[in-house]
């Protein structure tokens, strides 16, 4: 099935002599592995490896077969190009960092298009502003939202952590820390 989506680059990973094997984010099918078989021939070719650099943003027209083997592209251009994130090397070490990070908690290929417009759209920001000291860490964070760990940040007065539910509770039970063991969690 020929599908034209919205991407970005997760990883990518040299096979063999010329070909690249890289992971993008989908904004219709979630997680997707490609193959480019001539990625670094002499030959020109109309897929440029610096396209696949980490979290790239990319327009893709691709072949999905969705059998669980490697998807080929049909056509691959940026949907935008960066200003910024790779020329700034406190940027570009922090899509490397991120790429990894992403690498690492998406799973999932199914479609997730909240994840993927608050991808693109933080992004975007980074690309276009200079205050990007602590942007990872934040984007960490607002990750967890959409991967279903998101902290609770609300506060809470009871005295007891009760172990089994993760939660504080009034009174003490059998699977509960101690008065003081449940200082150390606050």
């Amino acid at each position: 099935m020929l599908v034209k989506t919205k991407a970005i680059v997760i990883s990518s990973l040299r096979y063999q002599e010329k070909g690249l094997i890289v992971k993008c984010f989908t904004e219709s099918d979630g997680l997707k592995s490609y193959f480019i078989r001539d990625a670094f021939s002499a030959k020109k070719s109309n897929q440029k490896v610096a396209y696949f650099q980490p979290l790239s943003l990319l327009e893709i027209e691709a072949s999905h077969k969705n059998k669980g083997t490697l998807e080929y592209f049909k056509e691959v251009k940026l949907a935008h190009p960066y200003h910024s994130i790779n020329t700034d090397i406190t940027k570009t070490t922090i899509a490397i960092f991120l790429s990894e990070m992403l690498h690492h908690s998406i799973k999932e290929e199914e479609k997730n298009q909240e994840l993927y417009s608050f991808l693109e759209t933080a992004l975007l920001w980074l690309d276009s502003h200079d205050e990007a000291a602590n942007f990872h860490l934040i984007l960490l964070l607002e990750v967890t939202k959409y991967l279903g760990f998101y902290p609770d940040g609300s506060v809470n007065n009871h005295d007891y952590f009760e172990m089994t539910d993760g939660i504080f509770i009034p009174f003490e039970s059998l699977s509960c820390l101690s008065l003081n063991e449940t200082q150390l969690f606050r």
